[in-house]
């Protein structure tokens, strides 16, 4: 693609996904960075590239939605905070495309319920734009994945889509969401009816979409395993027999039988139910014919991000920004969309200023309304 067809984007939000979606726009051959909006006060009318440790790259990062949109992107990296959908609309009626962590029911537009879909649909159409969830789980790893790995399938049983992965250096709002070092799961977030098939049964239902699998029912699934002694991680004190691991997941059912399967096993500490998947990263595992088994590892070549799932969040909405801006209007899916590729090939990415954020670092709660 020349200079003069590159996609223009606006990153909005700088936190643990924005600072990654940040580098990639300015290492991405494709991509032209013209706007920043932050929410924290103190980083605006700073350069994008001091926000990173580099050089100036000469667009100042702002407050004020007017001053982003005067930049006129034709797409925005939404990434404020988690769940937040208020301002699609507005984005999206000033004719810009949008790809988003804003709410993982746009995974499956069908079957997503919410008070502003009626009129983030009417600004698509009416500006002739698109909105696009990206990220990595409930994204890619949970639909993408195992839709390619069906593909080499003969017959299939059981497809189980699965992330494991270690809290232990998490803030508090996430630990809550297990009641871990709590004495019982009861009152958690993920306990209650719905509060697991909120985020994952959107990317069940669109693998059963693109596989043809009719859907009787999305069931939940959630049960803790107990720590077997007391230990500390940033956040809290777990005390013994206090909850301190988690299997969780949706299933789809058809004709009474679990033929897809998206499971997450999370802990507090190694050791804790080593019965449950140990292995960290995602994957897919398929009972058929064949019988697969595709593990994803991952990890940041510099030993400096402990979470470096945050890069492939950030590049899946980056990466997925040229195939957005040219679809068809409205709320897009993959199976809208041609591959979503990587264009960056370079052996000389310059090492940046973050790891994670303070309130991750410190084991914090974050306040209601604080950025990502």
């Amino acid at each position: 693609m020349s200079d003069t067809l590159k996609r223009k984007v606006a990153v909005w939000g700088t936190g643990d996904v924005g600072h990654y979606a940040l580098r990639g726009i300015l290492a991405h051959p494709d991509l032209e960075l013209v706007a920043v909006r932050v929410w924290n006060p103190a980083k605006a009318g700073r350069d994008a590239g001091d926000l990173l440790g580099w050089d100036d790259v000469g667009v100042i990062a702002t407050t004020s939605t007017a001053e982003m949109l005067a930049a006129r992107p034709d797409c925005v990296v939404f990434v404020g905070p988690s769940r937040t959908v208020e301002p699609l609309p507005e984005l999206l009626d000033a004719g810009v495309n949008v790809v988003t962590l804003a709410s993982a029911g746009l995974v499956h537009p069908p079957s997503w319920q919410h008070p502003l879909k009626a009129d983030i649909e009417a600004a698509c159409r009416r500006r002739g734009v698109s909105l696009f969830y990206g990220g990595i789980d409930p994204g890619w790893s949970a639909h993408t994945l195992p839709i390619v790995l069906s593909g080499i399938c003969e017959s299939i049983e059981l497809m189980t889509i699965y992330e494991v992965r270690d809290y232990d250096p998490l803030p508090l709002h996430q630990l809550d969401y297990f009641n871990f070092g709590k004495p019982s799961a009861e009152g958690a977030r993920f306990a209650k009816p719905g509060g697991i098939a909120h985020t994952w049964a959107p990317p069940l239902r669109l693998v059963a979409d693109a596989v043809g699998l009719h859907l009787d029912e999305v069931t939940e699934f959630f049960e803790t395993a107990p720590a077997s002694e007391a230990f500390d991680v940033p956040a809290m004190h777990v005390a013994e027999s206090t909850v301190a691991a988690a299997r969780f997941g949706v299933s789809g059912i058809v004709d009474g039988i679990e033929r897809l399967r998206i499971e997450h096993v999370n802990r507090l500490r190694r050791d804790i139910a080593p019965e449950w998947m140990l292995e960290q990263g995602y994957g897919v595992s398929i009972t058929g014919t064949p019988n697969y088994r595709l593990h994803l590892d991952l990890w940041d070549p510099t030993g400096r991000q402990q979470r470096p799932a945050l890069f492939g969040t950030a590049m899946y909405l980056v990466n997925a920004i040229p195939a957005v801006c040219d679809a068809a209007p409205g709320i897009r899916t993959i199976l809208d969309l041609p591959y979503i590729t990587g264009r960056t090939f370079t052996s000389d990415m310059p090492p940046d200023n973050w790891t994670l954020s303070e309130r991750i670092l410190g084991g914090e709660t974050r306040p209601a309304g604080s950025s990502r």
